[in-house]
């Protein structure tokens, strides 16, 4: 009988100091997930990974601001109420090309592609048949710098008669062209622009 009783208390007594490590644990965990300020996104492919705010989303692919082409991977954007507008919408997207086959028609080392690309979409910005023609754009950079650990090229301007801000950052890796582009209007991308040097920054090739 005395057995029986030892046995009967035992058992529920184990089981509420299991309990209480678990909810402990589990607290810790909600915890470190709100108070983290940054989601991570990893390619399905395995291929990059970034960070991104918690105020901002991955945009739906059937989102129509901003849209994506055929060959935009991710699109970002800060979570908003209002309704998007392309004079308004604020993103973050990277697209990916495969330039193998450009890169030997060209003959070009990767950098100097990467030079050409830039060059070329500042003539754009003189040509009244481009979309840029007609936007009054004012180069503010054209620079080298990093995506990853890929060295990179970009260009910083603004479409001064839509009062739109515009970073295009270009890099090559295993042959797949990538292009960063970050948009954001002109009165509040003192803001935008720290945010979208935070995503960039984290960004990692993982192959």
């Amino acid at each position: 009988m005395y057995n029986k009783i030892i046995f009967f208390v035992f058992i529920p007594l184990s089981l509420l100091l299991f309990l209480i490590g678990t909810m402990n644990f589990q607290q810790g965990y909600v915890e470190a997930q709100s108070n983290s300020t940054q989601k991570t996104f990893t390619d399905p492919n395995q291929t990059y990974s970034l960070n991104y705010p918690l105020e901002w989303e991955i945009a739906p692919r059937n989102s129509t601001f901003p849209y994506y082409g055929e060959t935009t991977a991710l699109v970002l954007r800060p979570i908003v109420s209002e309704p998007v507008t392309p004079l308004n919408e604020i993103f973050f997207s990277i697209s990916i090309n495969d330039v193998n086959r450009s890169l030997e028609d060209s003959q070009l080392l990767p950098a100097d592609f990467l030079n050409k690309l830039v060059t070329d979409k500042m003539s754009s910005f003189q040509d009244p048949s481009s979309i840029y023609g007609n936007l009054n754009v004012k180069v503010l950079g054209n620079n080298y710098t990093r995506l990853g650990d890929q060295p990179a090229k970009e260009l910083t301007f603004l479409a001064q008669n839509i009062w739109t801000f515009e970073v295009d950052t270009y890099s090559i890796y295993n042959n797949q062209l990538y292009h960063v582009n970050f948009i954001s209007p002109q009165s509040n991308v003192s803001e935008t622009y720290k945010e979208f040097q935070q995503i960039k920054e984290s960004f990692r090739f993982m192959q």
